[in-house]
C-alpha cells in the first residue's frame, strides 16, 4: 500500500451517484484507515432538492467535505477561490472517480487544475480514460458492469484496494437516530400494517422526464399487488414528488405519502422495511438498494445496460431496447417509446417473483 496521508477524491453528481460510489469509498477507507480523507464534490445553488453527499454517506467514511458550486452561475472567482484552498490543504494524492460519460478534454482539464493546486500525484484518471462511454459510438449498445464496480475496478487497477470482492452489496447509512424517526413515523402511518412483509416502497417519479414510467401504470399495478397480496404502499420521493404521491394514497384507499415527509437516511431507515421497491430509475431506488430491500425497477434506455443497475442481489430490471438508446437526454422526444414497450403485466408479474422471493 502507499503512504498518503491526505487524499482528495473528486465525485459528484446527484443522491444515485453519490450512492453508486459508496463501495468505493468504502474500499478506500479500509486500504487507508489512518488517511484524512476529502470529499471534493458538487452543490447546486439552482436546485433547492439537491441532496449533498455529506447527507448521504455514512457518518465516518469521509473526514472533510470540499464543495464547489456547478451548474449555472460558476465563476472564475469560484474556480480560483477552490484552487487556493486545496493548495493550502497540501493533499498527497487525488483519486478520480469521476462518471464514464466524462469527456476526454475535461480530463486532461481536471488533471492541469489538480497540478495547480499542488497535488502531483492522481489515481484513477488513467483507467477512466480508458473506459469511458460514448453511445454514438457503438449501436447497438453493449451491455456494461454498473457504476459501483466501475469505481472498484478502478481502485484496484490503481493498486490502491487488494480486492474488490465483498464490497458491491447494500451498506447501511442511516444511524440509530434516523432508524427510530423512520421506525416512529411508519407506525404511525401504516398501523398494524408495520413489521408485515407486505410494505411495499412505490418511486413514480425522477428528475428525468425521460426515466418515468406512467404515474397511472405504477397507480395499476399497485392497486393489483394490494388486491392480490394485500400490500400497504408506502410513496417515496422528494417534497417534489409528493403532490404526486398523494394523488396516488387517494386512488389506492389505502397506504402512506413518505415523498418529502423524511431525510434521505431517515428514508434509507424507512426502506429498510419494505418488502420490495418498486420504481423508476432514480435515487430512491439506489437508496431501496443500499438498505438491502429488493427492487423492481423500470429503466428508460436512456444509458448503457447495466450501468446503473442497483447494488446486490435479488434485484428485477426491466428494459426495453429501442433504436435512439444512449440519448442520455432528461427529455425524450420520441413519446418514451422504451418504457411504452415495459408492459403492466410484466411489471406486476416481476413483483409477486419479488414477493415470494
Amino acid at each position: 500500500m502507499r503512504g498518503e496521508r491526505r487524499i482528495l477524491v473528486f465525485r459528484v453528481g446527484h443522491l444515485g451517484d453519490t450512492l453508486a460510489a459508496l463501495p468505493a469509498l468504502a474500499a478506500l477507507r479500509d486500504a487507508f484507515p489512518d488517511a484524512r480523507i476529502a470529499l471534493l464534490t458538487n452543490t447546486d445553488r439552482n436546485n433547492p432538492h439537491y441532496i449533498g453527499a455529506e447527507s448521504v454517506l455514512p457518518t465516518g467514511l469521509i473526514d472533510e467535505y470540499v464543495h464547489y458550486p456547478s451548474g449555472e452561475g460558476f465563476s472564475g472567482a469560484d474556480l480560483f477561490k477552490l484552487l487556493f484552498r486545496l493548495r493550502r490543504e497540501k493533499y498527497d494524492a487525488v483519486v478520480y472517480l469521476m462518471t464514464r460519460n466524462r469527456l476526454p478534454s475535461q480530463i486532461k482539464r481536471d488533471r492541469l487544475y489538480f497540478k495547480l493546486a499542488g497535488i502531483q500525484t492522481m489515481y484513477g484518471d488513467r483507467y477512466l480514460a480508458r473506459n469511458l462511454l460514448d453511445p454514438k459510438s457503438v449501436s447497438p449498445l453493449p451491455p456494461v458492469v454498473s457504476e459501483a464496480q466501475f469505481l472498484l475496478d478502478c481502485l484496484h487497477d490503481e493498486g490502491l484496494i487488494s480486492e474488490t470482492a465483498g464490497y458491491l452489496k447494500p451498506r447501511r447509512i442511516f444511524g440509530d437516530a434516523d432508524k427510530s424517526t423512520a421506525e416512529g413515523w411508519l407506525r404511525e402511518k401504516c398501523g398494524e400494517s408495520f413489521g408485515s412483509a407486505n410494505l411495499i416502497a412505490v418511486a413514480p417519479g425522477s428528475k428525468w422526464e425521460s426515466k418515468v414510467w406512467g404515474e397511472d401504470r405504477f397507480g395499476s399495478v399497485v392497486s393489483r399487488l394490494i388486491e392480490s397480496k394485500g400490500a400497504f404502499p408506502i410513496v417515496f420521493g422528494g417534497a417534489e414528488d409528493a403532490e404526486k404521491g398523494q394523488r396516488l394514497v387517494s386512488r389506492w384507499g389505502v397506504g402512506a405519502n413518505a415523498a418529502g415527509a423524511l431525510s434521505v437516511r431517515e428514508a434509507a431507515a424507512a426502506l429498510s422495511h419494505c418488502g420490495i421497491y418498486l420504481g423508476n430509475d432514480t435515487g430512491t431506488m439506489h437508496l431501496a438498494a443500499s438498505s438491502g430491500t429488493r427492487c423492481v425497477a423500470v429503466f428508460a434506455a436512456v444509458d448503457f445496460d447495466g450501468r446503473w443497475h442497483p447494488i446486490g442481489e435479488g434485484h428485477t430490471v426491466l428494459r426495453g431496447r429501442v433504436p435512439c438508446e444512449g440519448c442520455s437526454s432528461p427529455i425524450c422526444d420520441n413519446d418514451r417509446m422504451c418504457l411504452d414497450m415495459i408492459s403492466e403485466d410484466a411489471v406486476f408479474e416481476a413483483c409477486l417473483r419479488s414477493f415470494e422471493g
